[in-house]
Parts: C-alpha cells; sequence; structure tokens
C-alpha cells in the first residue's frame, strides 16, 4: 500500500482515479507510473522512447491478465476483447502485437 501511487493534481482524473486517491490495482498502478512517474524505474525511463511506448502499450492499454489465460479462467470474450478493440481501432502499432 506504501508504493502505490496517488493520483497527482497535474494529471487530472485518471482512469476512474480522482487527484489524490491511492491507485490500489497493482496493474492500474503500473499503468499509471509508467505514463506519469516514469523515472521511479530507471531501467524504463532509460530505455528509447518507442520501446517505452511498446511497453506502455502492452501493460497498458490491453488490460490483459495472463493468469486468467494460463489458468483458464476467463472465456476468449473477456481475455480478448480489449485487444480486438485496440486492434480495431488502429492504436496498435504492428510491432506491437508481432507474435
Amino acid at each position: 500500500s506504501a508504493l502505490c501511487p496517488i493520483g497527482a493534481e497535474g494529471n487530472g482524473p485518471w482512469s476512474g482515479y480522482k487527484v489524490g486517491e491511492k491507485v490500489g490495482d497493482h496493474d492500474a498502478a503500473l499503468a499509471y507510473i509508467l505514463e506519469y512517474e516514469p523515472d521511479v524505474l530507471p531501467s524504463f525511463a532509460m530505455l528509447p522512447r518507442a520501446h517505452r511506448r511498446s511497453l506502455k502499450f502492452t501493460q497498458c492499454k490491453m488490460e490483459y491478465n495472463m493468469g486468467w489465460l494460463v489458468q483458464a479462467e476467463a472465456p476468449p470474450g473477456a481475455l480478448f476483447s480489449r485487444f480486438k478493440r485496440v486492434m480495431l481501432s488502429g492504436e496498435a502499432n504492428p510491432a506491437d502485437v508481432a507474435f
């Protein structure tokens, strides 16, 4: 809990969190840090901009839960609906989803 980021004034409401509110979900907390406080993760901050963008895309925009897939805890729609939306919207860089 002590490591969870708190929404800063300059970042406004973010992903359902209000200014001053602790970002408690671990996936959302990582997304917030990658977006607004990248310097707290030096290995991320030192990457070239294109690599940081790819990491933010795969870790933040996809809302993908690998545990659900590995443990077969969710139907395909729950796992891949966000992926499909991102792909159809044109937000995805082909290099980010080359598999």
